[in-house]
């Protein structure tokens, strides 16, 4: 029976390869015999699947140095959480040590061709989103939501979001190297640079605008200040949790005890 669920999933790793057009040598180094030798002795405990683990990682060739830091990374995260609880993730997790490796190997090949290929776009549908947003917030905090609930008030619509979609475009290039932006100062760089990017963009754009003669008026109101917050609530949501998090995300454990890793 071990034997047959060793072959079932070995076969499993093969028919998603076959689907991906991927190949499993990325996977391990080791010859068929070192292979099979190392999916029947399963790890019994936390710290031996963190060994194993991260072997298999290591051995692809699959993923860039700074990916297999993060995958390994995320994963002690997960073991460490499970040590702090006293549970052996054997007890909860059914999968072996290798198909959680080739799993996440995945997941972070798709993560990376699809900011790759559309971090722009992304950023910019992203940016479309915030830009929206931060147009109610600007209806919040003046008070205009609430002291002129039925006054139409125009505003410059074109001049508003442009500045925003070419950060969020600037953005969203720029998360091809985010592997670099791993520790706190530098994000708290990374930040402050798209902010920069930002105020930039607002000095130079709407002067620019101006001159061109090319604006685009929109009759604003309180009530659709609120279906825009909406909307654009939902696009920033459905964007983040699509490509970002189920894209970058692998689980551990059973329907009890779920940790993303």
């Amino acid at each position: 029976m071990e034997a047959d669920r060793l072959l079932d999933s070995l076969a499993g790793y093969i028919q998603q390869a076959e689907k991906s057009g991927q190949s499993l040598v990325g996977l391990t180094q080791q010859n068929p015999f070192d292979y099979a030798k190392f999916l029947i002795e399963q790890p019994s405990t936390n710290e031996e699947y963190r060994r194993r683990y991260h072997t298999m990682i290591e051995t692809t060739d699959e993923l860039k140095p700074h990916e297999k830091v993060q995958a390994n990374r995320e994963f002690d995260w997960a073991i460490n959480r499970l040590n702090e609880v006293q549970i052996k993730l054997q007890d909860v997790e059914m999968r072996d040590v290798s198909f959680l490796a080739y799993t996440k190997i995945e997941a972070i090949k798709s993560s990376r061709r699809v900011w790759n290929q559309f971090g722009w776009l992304l950023g910019m549908i992203l940016a479309f989103a915030y830009a929206n947003l931060l147009l109610v917030m600007d209806d919040i905090f003046s008070l205009r939501l609430f002291t002129a609930p039925t006054t139409a008030y125009p505003l410059d619509y074109f001049g508003f979001v442009l500045p925003v979609l070419l950060t969020g475009a600037v953005f969203g290039v720029l998360t091809r190297f985010r592997h670099h932006f791993q520790t706190l100062g530098r994000r708290i760089i990374f930040a402050s640079l798209i902010i920069a990017i930002y105020v930039g963009f607002v000095l130079l754009t709407q002067p620019l605008l101006f001159a061109l003669g090319w604006t685009f008026f929109i009759q604003l109101t309180p009530i659709y200040a609120i279906i825009l917050l909406g909307i654009s609530g939902f696009m920033a949501m459905w964007t983040l949790v699509e490509f970002v998090w189920r894209n970058t995300r692998c689980h551990l454990g059973n329907d009890t005890l779920m940790i993303y890793y």
